[in-house]
């Protein structure tokens, strides 16, 4: 395995997210790239902080400046001697080169995807792990996303999600399926062992773990397919449901995204959002709920569904106390041209129907060695405990 990988983590006003979690990236960037002798990079973009992010990533030897279209392994030079730089390293003296690490700008706010899509696009390598910028990475984590890419239908593969705080597991594979006018994209799974403890451990004997959709706060993509298929979308600007999207679409396109639970991450959930408004918040993510199922439903008795249940809930707003969702539909409304224009190129690229994507699901979650549940605390009913990252077994 020599595949390089590109390191891409947006930052809005972060700095002490960035002093907590940033080593655990580098310390498993640079197991990576010593085990495998395989070139890393960690691409920061900074989305216009005024926190003194920048100034932390350049005392801890980032390099500014955009180096797409360079030669992989020369975008940067970094300063080994800091204590950031050298977390992870091993005593061997014939060590793989450091992480390059380099640091992007965006001089006004763009929001999440807009700033995602710039450091993908300036990465040198063709995998692309992208992370939040309060996500711990476990040393090892690295490596089993790579191997799924030895498969070339693979367009992304994602983490297993503990949070931080609580210790509870909040991610984990994603079934897929339509009910009730929408889009199901939250129902969890998890595989139990079936063979051998020997045939459990190994990659190449376990059945494929097919996820809807992988976050892109803790998920590795293929950088050219990302691309090609048109990165996330400017209409779920400035955050929400754009990961969700892609993926489908990629799916759409007779392409997979995975599950490995072999790597592992640790989540602070929503801190950077802790300081936008909650109900703005959830009326971006019904906005851009709605635009995510008009642009990507096609299927003509799913999209009717769909518009009964929305005139539905619209109607019942009120009495549900939920007003709210009615500024969402309008917002969404007012996006209808571009929202056209979008559904017809997904239209035009898609070779798999909505129905053959969520047979995929269906079928996933019909083998004996998966267990899907709701709630991360009906775990407990298989014996398995739902608060520590590091207790279940490899094949979780």
């Amino acid at each position: 395995m020599t595949s390089g990988v590109s390191i891409v983590i947006p930052n809005w006003n972060g700095r002490d997210l960035l002093e907590r979690f940033l080593p655990s990236v580098i310390a498993a960037a640079n197991e990576y790239s010593q085990r495998f002798d395989a070139p890393v990079e960690i691409i920061i973009v900074d989305d216009g902080s005024v926190d003194k992010s920048v100034e932390l990533l350049l005392d801890k030897g980032f390099v500014e400046g955009v180096a797409s279209g360079e030669e992989p392994g020369k975008a940067a030079e970094v300063n080994n001697a800091d204590p950031l730089v050298d977390s992870g390293r091993g005593s061997s003296n014939n060590q793989s080169p450091a992480p390059i690490l380099r640091l992007i700008r965006n001089e006004a706010n763009r929001g999440f995807g807009p700033t995602c899509n710039y450091g993908i696009e300036s990465a040198c390598y063709s995998l692309v792990f992208l992370l939040n910028n309060d996500v711990e990475v476990d040393v090892h984590s690295i490596a089993p996303l790579v191997e799924n890419f030895a498969d070339a239908s693979v367009f992304a593969a994602h983490c297993r999600v503990f949070d931080v705080e609580s210790g509870r597991e909040c991610g984990s594979g994603k079934l897929g399926s339509f009910s009730n006018g929408f889009i199901r994209v939250h129902r969890s799974y998890v595989t139990m062992p079936q063979d051998t403890e020997k045939e459990e451990k190994e990659f190449k004997k376990a059945p494929v773990r097919y996820s809807i959709f992988a976050s892109g706060g803790s998920a590795m993509f293929d950088r050219r397919m990302f691309i090609e298929i048109g990165a996330f979308d400017s209409l779920f600007d400035p955050f929400y449901w754009e990961d969700v999207d892609i993926s489908y679409r990629a799916w759409k396109r007779g392409l997979s995204v995975v599950y490995e639970p072999r790597s592992v991450v640790h989540h602070r959930v929503s801190s950077t959002m802790r300081t936008v408004n909650k109900r703005r918040i959830w009326r971006m993510q019904q906005r851009n709920r709605l635009i995510y199922h008009w642009v990507n439903v096609h299927d003509g008795r799913f999209m009717a569904s769909h518009m009964m249940w929305v005139a539905l809930l619209a109607f019942t707003a009120p009495l549900r106390l939920q007003p709210g969702f009615l500024l969402s539909v309008i917002a969404a409304l007012r996006r209808l041209r571009q929202i056209r224009k979008r559904r017809l190129e997904e239209k035009r690229a898609a070779q798999r129907s909505d129905r053959d994507v969520f047979k995929v699901f269906t079928t996933l979650e019909k083998r004996p060695d998966v267990y899907a549940y709701d709630d991360y605390a009906e775990l407990k009913a298989i014996g398995q405990p739902s608060s520590n990252g590091r207790g279940l077994g490899p094949n979780q």
